[in-house]
């Protein structure tokens, strides 16, 4: 078969990778400047602490501080807290009633009646009456809050049952912020969304966050952002946002309803926000939760971290417990090359020219005729009409304002075509005589004791092997510079389809190579007719189970549990190395690359195509590393390179023990190699 040549082509992709690498440097150069991370606590949780350990509030919060906690998260006043703080108090018309006895006493209330479905508010200040009257007249209607002007309190009396008034959002307390800012804090506020919300709602909301003065930032509280269910409310809330400049945050895992409309519209004012939830931080060590939040900062850009305090008893009591575990998260911080101070923002100008989107799509699309051209005999027209048809596609996108989608595609043809590339571009270090016809003469039988023999197969299988590599790391550099964009990198926006570009490469190089090894021809029927021996049993077996749990440790979710010994090797790993590398990428991947190429080199055909496909696995797992946008690049690099020598070493050992175990057998049985 001739050899196929594709000058051009190769051109496009030098093309590409030189922009990827312009596009990857500036990107870097800002990943290195967002390291900037706010410590947050809730007030109301510090202040449960305080009453469960009897300690004084102030010196409490100034503790807090001086171990790290850079601002404290203002929650808007409800019913209980109110009550709980001392500054009203309140009755449902049962309870009152159940008092009738004590209260027809009082001269005020001899005439007066409870109405059913009622509840009765006396306040202790006229500030918090004003205010918590406006908040209720807003979200309830004025019909429904009226004054108990008998009592010579300001009182309300509000139609509703105490369910649905206690978890209103009743403003922010001017005493809290006041108490906050004089001791040091920056102050994020936690605002609530009311279901039947309108504009002039949200305009009210906004006057009410602006009485509080300069702030960091805004996290939204409960289930549903302020704005939810209306689309058109929620882009009304960004805009304010944006008008006003408020940061806000993006609660990791939380999934709260309406978050996404706004971080699209305002992603420049995004900060992705982690925090452990307080059922977690029931039963997680104290050393598990350190490391989860490095890890958070290190690998996901995440640049608020919202702190649960422990409020579990320990012996060294539940103040310094927490003192100690802010200490341990701010020195680890310091450690890794972070501060700490207000979060850092991600600058929205970091967005490539659609010139550069245009030169990477020819790239991807150069790749895939690269592959096409591997298996198929392209004429040259065919080539020349699939890159003008992908270029008119990437046009007719680009000019509907569609680029978020078309670089979503695109990345997900580079994530699918590259590794299987990688493969079969490669394939004669897997199929073919890699010696060649006219050193295989000179070589003497591998049953000899030639050291020669085994030199020459570790370089060939090295040189098989940085091929893979250098290819599959072309594909993910066009991956990290298409999806390189603001809203990507703070994961308002996400690669897409990461199952698939999990299993696809791998059925690719299975049809690919059944294709080679019959010459072009299915042979499904031949093979059909063959009888079914134990050894295939075996084999299907093994690959079912294979692929299930491959499939299900893609990606951020599994239902397989991780076993307590690989989260030991990932944490020891994770401490040593800085960039942990994938599992199943050095410790499957990569030996099986380096076992099949040594296969190859044996003449061992037995298993060898399983093998392949075990192998590619490596080079999958490479290329999805630089699909999560949201891990710095530099840190994905050191990942990688991490994987890769790992992997080397194990390979060379597992094809050394291979290599001998096949030369013993052979002598043992007599074997002539022809």
């Amino acid at each position: 078969m001739p050899k196929k040549s594709y000058p051009i082509l190769i051109f496009f992709i030098i093309v590409a990778l030189v922009i990827a690498g312009i596009i990857i440097y500036h990107r870097s150069k800002l990943e290195n400047d967002f390291t900037q991370i706010e410590l947050v606590m809730s007030l109301n949780e510090l202040r449960e602490l305080g009453y469960q350990e009897g300690y004084d509030e102030i010196e409490l919060l100034a503790k807090i501080k001086d171990a790290g906690i850079n601002s404290l998260a203002i929650h808007e006043d409800t019913l209980e807290s109110l009550a709980l703080s001392g500054k009203i108090l309140y009755f449902s018309d049962k309870e009152l009633n159940k008092l009738n006895f004590f209260l027809k006493s009082i001269d005020s209330f001899k005439k007066y009646q409870p109405t059913s479905g009622e509840v009765y508010i006396v306040f202790k200040d006229k500030d918090d009456y004003l205010r918590i009257k406006e908040n209720l007249q807003r979200q309830l209607g004025e019909d429904f809050v009226r004054d108990l002007n008998f009592l010579p309190y300001a009182g309300l009396k509000v139609k509703g049952s105490e369910e649905k008034l206690a978890d209103l959002g009743l403003g922010f307390s001017k005493e809290d912020i006041e108490l906050v800012r004089n001791l040091g804090y920056q102050i994020i506020l936690r605002p609530k969304n009311l279901l039947k919300t309108n504009n002039e709602y949200i305009d009210f909301k906004f006057k009410e966050i602006d009485k509080a003065g300069d702030i960091s930032g805004i996290i939204f509280e409960g289930e549903a952002v302020l704005g939810y269910p209306s689309k058109e409310n929620l882009i009304y809330t960004a805009e304010l946002l944006k008008k006003k400049e408020y940061p806000f945050g993006i609660i990791e895992f939380a999934d709260q309803k309406g978050i996404e409309v706004i971080a699209q519209s305002a992603s420049e004012l995004a900060i992705r926000v982690h925090s452990i939830t307080e059922e977690e931080m029931e039963i997680i060590p104290k050393q598990k939760a350190i490391d989860r939040w490095i890890r958070a900062a290190k690998e996901r850009n995440v640049r608020i971290f919202y702190i649960k305090p422990f409020m579990k008893k320990t012996i060294s009591g539940l103040i310094e417990e927490n003192l100690s575990y802010i200490k341990t998260i701010r020195k680890d911080l310091d450690r890794a090359g972070f501060t700490t101070g207000k979060a850092s923002l991600l600058p929205v100008s970091f967005q490539k020219p659609k010139i550069f989107t245009l030169l990477l799509i020819l790239g991807v699309i150069s790749g895939g005729i690269i592959l096409l051209k591997d298996v198929f005999n392209l004429k040259k027209y065919q080539e020349y009409s699939f890159i003008f048809l992908g270029i008119l596609f990437s046009f007719l996108l680009l000019f509907f304002n569609r680029e978020i989608f078309l670089v979503k595609i695109m990345a997900l043809l580079t994530a699918l075509i590259f590794p299987t590339l990688a493969i079969i571009s490669n394939e004669k270090y897997f199929l073919g005589n890699i010696i060649g016809s006219d050193n295989s003469k000179n070589i003497d039988k591998i049953s000899n004791k030639n050291y020669f023999n085994f030199i020459l197969m570790i370089k060939e299988v090295l040189t098989g092997f940085f091929r893979i590599i250098l290819v599959t790391l072309s594909g993910a550099l066009l991956i990290a510079a298409l999806l390189s964009d603001s809203k990507f990198m703070l994961g308002i926006e996400q690669f897409s389809g990461i199952k698939i570009s999990y299993l696809v490469p791998l059925l690719l190089v299975l049809a690919i190579m059944w294709l080679k090894v019959n010459k072009g021809k299915l042979m499904i029927l031949e093979n059909i007719k063959k009888p079914l021996l134990i050894e295939h049993v075996i084999i299907m077996t093994f690959f079912a189970i294979f692929l299930v749990i491959y499939i299900s440790r893609s990606g951020n979710f599994s239902f397989l549990p991780v076993l307590s010994i690989e989260e030991k090797i990932r944490i020891f790993l994770e401490k040593t190395l800085i960039a942990r590398p994938r599992n199943k990428e050095f410790l499957i991947g990569y030996p099986a690359l380096f076992l099949a190429m040594s296969m190859n080199f044996l003449k061992v055909k037995e298993f060898k195509i399983p093998m392949i496909l075990i192998g590619t696995v490596g080079p999958v797992t490479l290329i999805n590393t630089f699909c999560h946008i949201h891990t710095p690049f530099l840190f994905s690099m050191l990942r990688t390179f991490n994987g890769v020598w790992l992997g080397v070493v194990l390979g060379l050992i597992a094809v050394t023990v291979f290599y001998y175990l096949v030369k013993i057998f052979r002598e043992k049985t007599d074997y002539e190699k022809i």
